[in-house]
This record gives structure tokens, C-alpha cells and sequence, in this order.
């Protein structure tokens, strides 16, 4: 069974150098010409000077990267992964979504998320505590603007009747949602409203012990099971010229075509994966992440599909 990949496009400066239009688009392109089924751009707004914001201090918005990604392909899926929900008022979010997979002939994928920085809930006037409560509201509220006909809502935080709210997504009943997240409210989030889990790289017995727990949560509510593209950070030494570190374990996903295909199909194998999020780390410019996105197509994918 062909196993997919999907990856993401630096709309930040996340992939190690500095977001730019041009980089965004390339990569898009790229993404698409090399057989890549979907690309993904990140989320933030405004960030605190935390360690942990320092890669996220330059985003491009993502509705408007999104947009321009559709415009520059044909058919490769086009997403955000993730998007920080409770940032945003869901009404406005769900007609951009809206337009967006419109605009692009259906090719719209929602990631979505609860956030983890504090101070940027708190810069944007958002409650920190609620970020969970407002997620949970949020996606019902996204389903029903997408929904057809008119709408109405009752929620804690929105509430409105017989509203128009157009023009409606063209897949229906809505574009494909995907949550990540690892705790045991993530995966009842993800149960219930999600195409598929996308959680962060994960060791393999973590992993397959969450898939446990969504499997349980996907139960409970009566729901099949969903499938899991799980987040795989890639690095090519030969590309970046970042050797793994020596004298200790290489670190998963990180070394020659080779090692990094076994290390997928050890993941495929143990966790019964059939799709991948590749994130490609350690590059210094534009041309290191092509160059790893076309030696991954042609040296990794095919590997790991056999």
C-alpha cells in the first residue's frame, strides 16, 4: 500500500532561515511536483521572547499564505498545521476557511490546535484557562457555518439564529480537520471531530500507547477508529552538512536516505502508519529544503511504500 507524505513550507522561520513569499511559494511547488499529497503552513500571531517562541517570531498569516499556495498549484492539498483555534473569532475563521477551499477547488485541510503560549493568549485578550472549552466550541460552531442553509448556534461564548452565513465550503459536509495533541482531552477532541490524529514526533512506544487511548476514545463515542499521520522531523546530512551528533544514538530521522527510511518503516511497522508529516529541519536556505524535499521523493518514499 503507497504510504503518503505530506509537508510544510516555511512561512516561518521554524525550518531554519528566514520566511520569505518567494520561499513560501517554491516550496509549495516544489511540494507538488514531487509527488508531496498536501503542504502545510504554520501559526502564530505575536509571540513573547520565551526559548520557546524564538522560532516562531517571524510567521506569515496563514489565510493569506494559504491563499497564495492555491493560486501557485493545481492540486496538492492545502493546509494549516496547526492553526491556534481559540485566537480568532470562528465565525470570521470559517468563512476565510471557507473561501480558501472554495478558491482553491476543494483542496482546503484544517489543522487545528489549543495553543501553549500564554503570553500570546494574553497579548491577544484571549483567557489562557479557556483555550480548551472555546476549541471544543469553536469546531461545532465551524460545522455548523458549513453546513447548508442558514445558521444557528447556542454556545457558552457565541449564540445567533437563522444567520447567512455563505459561501459554503465546497467539501462537504466540511474540508477535513486534523488535531493533534497527546492528552487524554486532545484525543477525545480529536474522536470527535477530527478526520485524522496528527500528533508531534513521538518515541514509538508512546505513540502506539496514545493510539490505544484514541482508540478507546473514538469507542466511547461509537465512532471507527481514525487514522494517524504523526509529525517526522527529516534532516539529510548530506544536504545540510549537520552530522549527527557522535559517540551517542542517532537521532531518529536524522542521517542518509537510507537510515531515515528505516527509521519510517519502523514506525509504519510497529504503529501500522500509512502516512507521514515530514517536517525538514537543520537547512540553511531555500535551496538545502528543495533539495531535501526531492531526495526524500526519490531516495525515502518509495523505500518506506514497499
Amino acid at each position: 500500500m503507497p504510504v503518503r507524505f505530506s509537508t510544510r513550507c516555511p512561512n516561518s522561520d521554524y525550518l531554519g532561515f528566514e520566511a520569505s513569499p518567494e520561499a513560501i511559494v517554491a516550496a509549495a511547488k516544489k511540494a507538488e511536483e514531487v509527488g508531496f499529497d498536501a503542504v502545510f503552513v504554520n501559526d502564530h500571531i505575536i509571540v513573547d521572547g520565551s526559548p520557546r517562541a524564538a522560532p516562531w517570531t517571524n510567521v506569515y498569516d496563514p489565510f493569506v499564505a494559504m491563499s497564495f499556495i492555491a493560486a501557485h498549484t493545481t492540486h496538492i492539498g492545502v493546509g494549516v498545521s496547526v492553526l491556534i483555534m481559540p485566537y480568532r473569532n470562528p465565525v470570521a475563521t470559517a468563512k476565510s476557511l471557507a473561501t480558501i477551499d472554495r478558491m482553491s477547488g476543494g483542496r482546503l485541510i484544517a489543522g487545528v490546535g489549543a495553543g501553549w503560549n500564554e503570553a500570546e493568549f494574553s497579548a491577544l485578550g484571549v483567557p489562557f484557562h479557556e483555550r480548551g472549552s472555546r476549541t471544543n466550541e469553536y469546531l461545532r460552531l465551524w460545522q455548523a457555518c458549513w453546513a447548508p442553509g442558514k445558521v444557528s448556534f447556542a454556545g457558552r461564548y457565541f449564540s445567533f439564529s437563522d444567520m447567512h452565513v455563505n459561501p459554503k465550503p465546497v467539501q462537504q459536509p466540511h474540508p477535513p480537520i486534523w488535531i493533534g495533541g497527546t492528552s487524554d482531552a486532545a484525543l477525545r477532541r480529536a474522536a470527535r471531530f477530527a478526520a485524522l490524529w496528527q500528533p508531534t514526533p513521538l518515541p514509538i512506544a508512546a505513540l502506539v500507547e496514545r493510539q490505544t487511548a484514541l482508540r478507546r476514545a473514538c469507542d466511547q463515542i461509537e465512532r471507527a477508529p481514525i487514522p494517524t499521520r504523526m509529525s517526522f522531523r527529516v534532516e539529510f546530512s548530506t544536504i545540510t552538512g549537520n552530522a549527527p551528533p557522535s559517540g551517542g544514538t542517532r537521532p531518529v530521522g536524522h542521517g542518509t536516505p537510507a537510515e531515515v527510511a528505516g527509521d519510517l518503516s519502523s514506525y509504519r511497522e510497529k504503529a501500522g502508519l500509512d502516512a507521514f508529516q515530514i517536517n525538514f529541519h537543520g537547512n540553511r536556505n531555500l535551496d538545502q529544503l528543495l533539495q531535501s524535499m526531492e531526495c526524500f521523493m526519490r531516495d525515502v518514499a518509495l523505500l518506506v511504500s514497499d
